[in-house]
């Protein structure tokens, strides 16, 4: 896949997880990330970071680790 299409198809990923794409959509997007090794692991690292983020409410975390995940959100979500 070429480079500029690959940065299409990571955001629809993101799209994809937050359940924001139509049917049609999603079905092209489940295909690539049963393909694409890395579009995969990318899928899995925001669920995963998503679900912390939603534990965080629950419990105050220290500053250090809040400007940590700040810090790699801003370099990897971009």
């Amino acid at each position: 896949m070429l480079h500029t299409a690959h940065g299409r198809m990571r955001r629809a990923v993101d799209a994809y997880i937050d359940g924001e794409l139509p049917p049609a959509r999603a079905g092209v997007v489940e295909v690539h990330l049963g393909e694409c090794w890395g579009c995969s692991g990318y899928a899995e690292t925001v669920r995963l970071m998503k679900r912390s983020l939603r534990r965080l409410a629950q419990r105050r975390p220290s500053d250090l680790a809040v400007a940590r995940l700040r810090r790699w959100a801003e370099a990897h979500m971009s």
